[in-house]
């Protein structure tokens, strides 16, 4: 294994506990600077191959956008032939990927080359395989303000 790649601790948001943390594989640069390895599954703002400035208490600051989109899907106990279907779906229309699952979290990244009508199209079909519903985690400027809906630069550019 390249003993440059690490697990750190991005924030995610809040809950009764206190913060909430999660934990994404990530190549270390320098200087508290780290790429990417998988886009995250509940942090927003930041997707597969973003280069970010990781704080102590897990707070980031982005660096540099890696060119995809983080796609987020919430789905309880989904089926397991569903996951590997849209798993290749992606894989195989988008040339993304599923980079993670976990407690019904999905994290899927698509290169933003495909564009939105593309990704959406994509999107869609696996939302009816899924039957859940699917969210553009890094495409907002303020990704924790839901009434928000100011795009980021590079998604304002996009189709």
């Amino acid at each position: 294994m390249d003993d440059k790649l690490t697990l750190i601790k991005v924030f995610a948001g809040t809950s009764s506990q206190g913060t909430v943390l999660e934990e994404l594989p990530a190549e270390y640069l320098s200087d508290q600077k780290f790429k990417l390895c998988a886009s995250p599954g509940l942090a927003l703002g930041l997707a597969k191959e973003d280069t970010i400035k990781l704080h102590p208490n897990g707070d980031f600051e982005l660096i540099k956008h890696g060119g995809n989109f983080c796609i987020q899907i919430y789905k309880e106990q989904p089926i397991k032939e569903k996951i590997e279907a849209v798993e290749s779906i992606v894989k195989k229309e988008l040339s993304g990927s599923l980079d993670g699952f976990h407690n019904g979290s999905l994290a899927f990244t698509a290169p933003i080359s495909n564009g939105f009508d593309a990704t959406n199209h994509t999107f869609n079909k696996i939302r009816d395989i899924l039957e859940a519903e699917y969210y553009y985690s890094n495409i907002y400027k303020d990704p924790y303000n839901f009434e928000d809906e100011e795009l980021v630069s590079w998604a304002r550019d996009l189709d």
